[in-house]
């Protein structure tokens, strides 16, 4: 089986377990939501955002460093990242639960307090699960991995949709955080024959450090966009836009999983590919038609619908979410095709271009909404991260430098497309429905058919 059959045949298994998770996440998104109120959602939206920072520090790029590696890592590589990841994790768990008046003074939200120390006890069960995932990734074990995912997405809402109907507010989804991140931990355990120990290798930790901290450094910037709807929206919007805008990013996500899946798949297999420029060109190409295919078609039918299911589903209290749903549909849908041009520059080392077009990215889309929400609202976030896009310029360039240029061509044929939709369901009236017709379009191609045939098959296999 060729390494392009087996990554797409891979990523679709991981598609599917996104649509399968998708679907039950929306099931307990709904109840949730719609249980506890947009006040007590943002509250733990605000103090998730600034949790899930800290998380997303925490690996300091040490997975990426076994991830990345030529051959497959010693064991005692494996030991020594479970214990700087277990130091990591004190220092960040500490810091928070310090911080915790300090962080709600800062968001004008009192209530947060609570929540953020008690939820900063999460990060430890999230990361000291990467060795295992790592090893899983590495073997390209999809099957196993989509198991243990989907089966600690239920134990969540096995927790946290009871504790909603029975009146903990926003307390519901932090306890069923706890319990997610712990099943997930004691799965990935229990189904792989690594056995981790505590470590100290100075010399290796220097050189894993060396290499993480190149690229975690450039990935700590870019997750400064986490904070700005809990700082910047929560402090000049307050808790119910926060609640808006962050049931509007988790709505996205769901409709973009494609994108994730196809980072985790670039990060085990353009290493494969080696320095021929050719296939990582066309690898590029394909990977944008594909990625814009499965988050493009989803979110502009989502946007078709979206009026009646939020009306019908998460109540009216919730229709200030289409304010913001076209604008950060646009924004992910942008993300999505220059996801891996990312994944080739951190191929290449080229760590400080990517760290240069985060930093311009954040500055763009942060400063944009420090002077539009307070003059706007939460729609200003909105038009934020419509300026930001303009930053995906210069990762273009940089592309065109290191592997040649790139033919957009096909993939911007659906990514228009997937916006006139988006656009078209920002009207009322049968214009709207316009945007069915255009998602049709390109199957006129014959060749475009045939690519699509071709995807099912593979899909079917």
């Amino acid at each position: 089986m060729g390494l392009r059959h087996q990554a797409l045949k891979g990523g679709f298994i991981m598609l599917i377990r996104q649509s399968l998770g998708i679907l039950l996440s929306l099931v307990g998104v709904i109840l949730i939501t719609r249980v506890i109120g947009p006040t007590e959602y943002g509250f733990f939206g605000a103090s998730s955002g600034i949790v899930i920072f800290f998380y997303r520090l925490a690996p300091s790029g040490l997975d990426v460093y076994l991830l990345r590696k030529k051959n497959n890592p010693e064991q005692h590589e494996y030991n020594q990242v479970f214990t700087l990841l277990l130091c990591i994790n004190i220092i960040c768990v500490v810091g928070l639960v310090l911080g915790r008046q300090i962080i709600a003074q800062l968001l004008r939200l009192p209530e947060v307090a609570p929540l953020v120390g008690t939820l900063a006890l999460t990060i430890p069960l999230s990361t000291l699960n990467l060795p295992w995932v790592v090893k899983l990734e590495r073997d390209l074990n999809y099957h196993r991995i989509a198991y243990i995912e989907l089966l600690s997405q239920i134990s969540y809402y096995l927790v946290a949709i009871p504790l909603a109907l029975h009146g903990y507010g926003a307390w519901s989804p932090v306890f069923g955080l706890f319990t997610q991140q712990g099943c997930q931990l004691a799965l990935n355990y229990l189904s792989s024959n690594l056995r981790l120990c505590l470590s100290w290798n100075p010399a290796l930790i220097r050189t894993m450090l060396e290499y993480g901290l190149g690229y975690a450094s450039s990935i700590w910037i870019w997750e400064l966009r986490t904070l700005v709807n809990p700082v910047i929206v929560g402090r000049f919007a307050g808790a119910e836009a926060v609640a808006f805008v962050a049931l509007c990013i988790r709505l996205v996500e769901m409709l973009s999983f494609a994108k994730a899946v196809t980072w985790r798949l670039a990060m085990v297999a353009l290493p494969r590919l080696g320095d021929d420029k050719t296939r990582i060109r066309k690898s590029i190409q394909e990977g944008m038609r594909l990625q814009v295919l499965a988050v493009g078609l989803p979110m502009a039918g989502f946007a078709l619908v979206a009026p009646v299911v939020l009306t019908l589903v998460f109540g009216k209290n919730w229709n200030p979410v289409l304010q913001v749903l076209p604008f950060i549909c646009v924004s992910y849908l942008s993300h999505a095709i220059f996801n891996l041009h990312r994944s080739v520059l951190y191929l290449q080392a080229k760590n400080l271009l990517v760290t240069w077009f985060h930093l311009v990215h954040v500055v763009l889309f942060a400063g944009s909404a420090f002077l539009l929400v307070p003059r706007l609202g939460m729609i200003g976030y909105g038009w934020a991260e419509i300026c930001a896009l303009a930053s995906y310029f210069i990762l273009h360039l940089y592309m065109a430098i290191e592997v040649g240029g790139l033919n957009y061509t096909e993939a911007l044929i659906w990514y228009m497309i997937s916006v006139a939709a988006l656009i078209l369901s920002a009207f009322s009236g049968s214009i709207r429905y316009l945007s069915c017709l255009l998602l049709l379009l390109p199957l006129i191609s014959i060749k475009e058919r045939n690519s699509l045939i071709g995807y099912f098959k593979i899909l079917k296999s």
